[in-house]
């Protein structure tokens, strides 16, 4: 069968918007204007998965788009032979953030991301993450000395807030060299966090509109800009980070320092010759934005998981204190011993599986020929995922997919080994997996073990643990928790 696009109704996909388009007017149907309002909304997280539910694995989200909860479309549009393009929404990051060099993310050449890819997977390989693990851990130590101090007061803390403060400080040691100084002041320094969501929200709706980013990047919509007195919500973070590329670069003593940045100086341009300086830099910015928001939305899904749950939080609490006790641990739990606690890394699967950082389309161009479930899906046509609907399809995950069962993991290997292959926890799948995996990874192990090892915690509110909105990335609000310290912890390094 193939997939028709002129009637409203296309039931051979479980899907119709007569109540979605009732008074609209046609011509603003044709841009997609019923997802458009549905992205502004910033409840996409919960549409998406009730669009599927209530209509299927194949849904028209918009005239020309359809979201997908297959594994044929998984491995069809993310597969390492997959023949699909990126589509002109891509195009938008670009031109909004200024690249004037290729970049990894918003690039539709094959060819040009291959090489993009393989020149900085040394940096973001895990044996590299854990040479830095170091730079890491004293982000994790100022984080305990901080807590440690709101900690036994009465009063809640904002998880939320510490937990983005923690990635971006983090990913400041690995790409620049220093802290942002988020967790020594409690602030979002340069409103990294604040203008992060707002771009992402801007750029993600934008390229769906005609004209994408031309709406607001012109010559008229700037020069008014100018005459108003705003200057780009970036700017400072533009400036910080140059400087600190260019410091590294100018100063031999710190070009001794072992970070992901002392890759990205040593790397080559398509013609062999040393890259320069914009291209550093853009690399940079890169793990910004695949290690820094992602990473902290998945320590909250961690974190909230856990501390909902009554029986996993006692049964993974139990399992550090055996593991500390038992080898006589007097510091930090390590990255490589966290993974030899086995329900620790069945929770952190399991809480990124339910809660990845995306939730909307990842969209490809559909290629002659392509069926997905039964259906022939034209040609052209815009077709993407929501790693957060993919992570929760029934047939990859079973009956309970929607459930928070971290048991799930730990059964028959191969059917762990499946769910791996069906994952999109880190954004897409195959090639195009996020590069900041290894990371979020690292900083979620380190984060949870230790911070249960120390610390008991409860919700201020427990009927509502926190607010979700969704700005192409889901981002969770207001983790008020009360801390207690533990009598076994293992805070003395960082009095």
């Amino acid at each position: 069968m193939t997939v028709r696009w002129r009637s409203p109704r296309a039931d051979i996909v479980g899907t119709h918007f007569q109540e979605a388009i009732l008074g609209m007017d046609w011509r603003t149907i044709t841009v997609g204007e019923w997802r458009n309002m549905k992205y502004w909304g910033m409840e996409w997280h919960d549409d998406i998965l009730d669009l599927h539910k209530k209509y299927g694995r194949i849904v028209r989200v918009a005239p020309n788009e359809l979201s997908v909860v297959h594994p044929d479309g998984l491995k069809q549009l993310f597969s390492f032979r997959s023949n699909t393009e990126k589509t002109e929404w891509y195009h938008t990051w670009e031109i909004l953030a200024g690249v004037e060099v290729p970049s990894l993310f918003p690039g539709q050449d094959k060819k040009v991301h291959s090489f993009l890819r393989k020149r900085v997977a040394a940096a973001y390989s895990m044996s590299t993450v854990l040479r830095t693990e170091k730079h890491i851990q004293s982000c994790m130590d100022l984080l305990w000395r901080q807590l440690k101090k709101h900690a036994d007061t009465g009063h809640p803390v904002d998880m939320s807030n510490w937990t983005s403060y923690l990635a971006y400080d983090v990913v400041g040691e690995l790409a620049f060299g220093e802290k942002f100084g988020s967790l020594e002041s409690e602030t979002d320094v340069m409103d990294l966090v604040k203008n992060s969501l707002g771009v992402n929200f801007m750029i993600a709706n934008i390229g769906h509109y005609p004209g994408q980013a031309w709406l607001v990047k012109n010559w008229v919509f700037e020069t008014v800009m100018k005459w108003c007195g705003n200057k780009s919500p970036i700017e400072d973070f533009f400036t910080w980070t140059s400087r600190a590329v260019q410091d590294r670069m100018s100063d031999k003593a710190l070009s001794k320092r072992h970070d992901m940045l002392s890759y990205f100086i040593d790397m080559k341009d398509v013609n062999g010759n040393p890259a320069n300086f914009r291209e550093i830099l853009l690399e940079t910015h890169n793990i910004v934005g695949a290690g820094a928001d992602t990473t902290s939305i998945g320590l909250r899904a961690a974190l909230y998981f856990t501390c909902t749950r009554p029986i996993v939080y006692a049964k993974l609490q139990a399992e550090i204190d055996q593991y500390y006790d038992t080898r006589g641990l007097s510091g930090h739990i390590t990255y490589t011993q966290t993974q030899e606690l086995p329900y620790l890394k069945a929770v952190v699967k399991e809480a990124l599986r339910l809660f990845p950082s995306i939730s909307y389309q990842l969209l490809r161009k559909a290629p002659e020929n392509m069926v997905i479930d039964g259906n022939v899906i034209p040609a052209g046509a815009s077709v993407g995922i929501s790693p957060r609907a993919q992570n929760r399809d029934p047939a990859v995950w079973g009956e309970d997919a929607e459930e928070f069962r971290p048991e799930r993991w730990l059964e028959d290997p191969s059917k762990v080994s499946r769910m791996d292959e069906m994952s999109m926890t880190f954004g897409g799948n195959g090639p195009r997996v996020c590069m900041g995996k290894n990371i979020a990874l690292v900083e979620i192990f380190l984060f949870l073990a230790q911070l249960l090892r120390n610390f008991n915690l409860e919700f201020a509110s427990p009927d509502k643990p926190w607010r979700v909105e969704t700005y192409w990335l889901s981002f969770q609000f207001d983790m008020l928790m009360y801390l207690t310290k533990r009598e076994c912890m293992n805070l003395k390094d960082v009095d």
